[in-house]
């Protein structure tokens, strides 16, 4: 099987929803808004025939009441789309078959338009920050033997350069897969975990490696490991790699079965670089069994303050079902003081097996939650961490919630 029929025949399970019951529910639209120029943007997805889906990514005035449709509205993409928002713009990028990258925001008049359209041989994996002026994304495919850089220019989303690199200055095993990336303080730091692209068993989990390149030269520099960890990140959900306000970068290992590993050897933990370093700071150390009760954390969003939004799976990590990201509880944890909150009012829930929806809009998170076969907006009171429930989301699931 290869990577593209794996992550297809992945689609329905994760998402824990009916397909049949989320397009009935879409036909009842009497108590459904229309979208207007509201400063809520979401990307719901809409399962077609088979496993096609069709993505729309539409405005709204309000998130917290009524139902939050998508059928006919907003920017429509057919494929297969990973979305991430970074200043003003939500960055499109495509997966599985699709390999084009595109920017949403907003024209004169406040109606969202597309910026750019570039294509590569593989879908980039992630695209991040560097500068006021400059984009980053990384090209890495199982089956190549190299991994791409390719520098954009923000506001027209044209690419300004690529480096290329082999894959095996980095690894002497199979293709690593892509698990998070930052930049921070002169340099890139690309963590990876060795996936059979043949099998999707992994078959090295002694151990973190986190590559480091040169920014802007974009020039290898060396692979950094802890022994202390397992591999970091998880299959497709890009969050392995956070970044504070000094430029610190945290890295989240837990070997997860339900985010796609076929062995766990070592402790799940998180750990950290200190800015402008190549070595990972040995003093520094978050047993996260120690305050989840021997729990894992597979997804991060980082709010600021040390504080950072996690999900916990709640079910012990030698009894995980493979590929499931699920049961999930959500919580917020304290880097300084290693603590971790959990949210109040926030069900238990599945996961989507990809990156996290979710809004940080001030002291206020909005993530969209399934329960049953619906799926509800909650708004999270990040000053005393609980949930508010709020619409209703007509779609088989949430690929992105942004503010512009």
């Amino acid at each position: 099987m290869n990577l593209t029929k794996l992550r297809k025949s992945l689609a329905l399970p994760l998402l824990g929803l009916c397909a049949t019951t989320m397009l009935v529910a879409c036909s009842d639209d009497d108590n459904v808004p229309n979208p207007s120029t509201g400063e809520f943007v979401v990307s719901l997805a809409l399962q077609g025939n088979g496993n096609t889906f069709t993505y729309y990514t539409v405005p709204f005035e309000d998130v917290m009441s009524g139902t939050l449709s998508a059928v006919g509205q907003g920017i429509e993409q057919p494929g297969y789309f990973d979305f991430t928002q970074i200043d003003n713009t939500i960055y499109s990028i495509g997966g599985l078959d699709d390999v084009n990258v595109v920017g949403i925001t907003r024209d004169a008049n406040g109606e969202l338009k597309q910026i750019g359209n570039v294509s590569f041989t593989n879908s980039l994996k992630d695209i991040v920050k560097a500068d006021a002026n400059t984009l980053v994304g990384v090209e890495m495919d199982g089956n190549s033997d190299v991994i791409k850089f390719h520098t954009f220019n923000t506001n027209t989303l044209t690419v300004k350069g690529t480096e290329t690199h082999q894959v095996a200055a980095i690894t002497n095993q199979v293709a690593p897969s892509y698990a998070g990336m930052r930049i921070s303080n002169g340099y890139l730091y690309l963590a990876y975990y060795i996936s059979d692209p043949s099998t999707f068993n992994t078959p090295s989990t002694d151990k973190a490696e986190i590559a480091v390149f040169t920014y802007p030269a974009l020039e290898f520099v060396k692979v950094m490991e802890d022994t202390r960890v397992g591999p970091i990140g998880g299959f497709n959900t890009k969050s392995g790699l956070i970044k504070d306000e000094q430029g610190n970068i945290y890295a989240v290992s837990h070997s997860n079965p339900g985010n796609g590993y076929s062995q766990s050897t070592k402790p799940a933990g998180i750990i950290r670089i200190n800015s402008g370093q190549t070595t990972i700071d040995e003093t520094y150390f978050f047993d996260v069994a120690a305050v989840t009760g021997g729990k894992t954390i597979s997804h991060m969003l980082y709010l600021g303050n040390g504080k950072v939004f996690v999900e916990v799976n709640t079910t012990d990590r030698p009894q995980q079902e493979r590929w499931k990201d699920s049961p999930l509880k959500s919580a917020v944890i304290d880097l300084n003081t290693k603590a971790i909150t959990y949210i109040q009012g926030l069900p238990e829930h599945s996961g989507l097996g990809r990156r996290l929806s979710a809004l940080h809009d001030g002291n206020n998170l909005y993530v969209a939650i399934p329960e049953g076969n619906k799926i509800y907006m909650y708004r999270i009171n990040l000053e005393n961490n609980t949930a508010t429930k709020g619409a209703e989301i007509q779609a088989n699931f949430v690929a992105g919630i942004s503010k512009l």
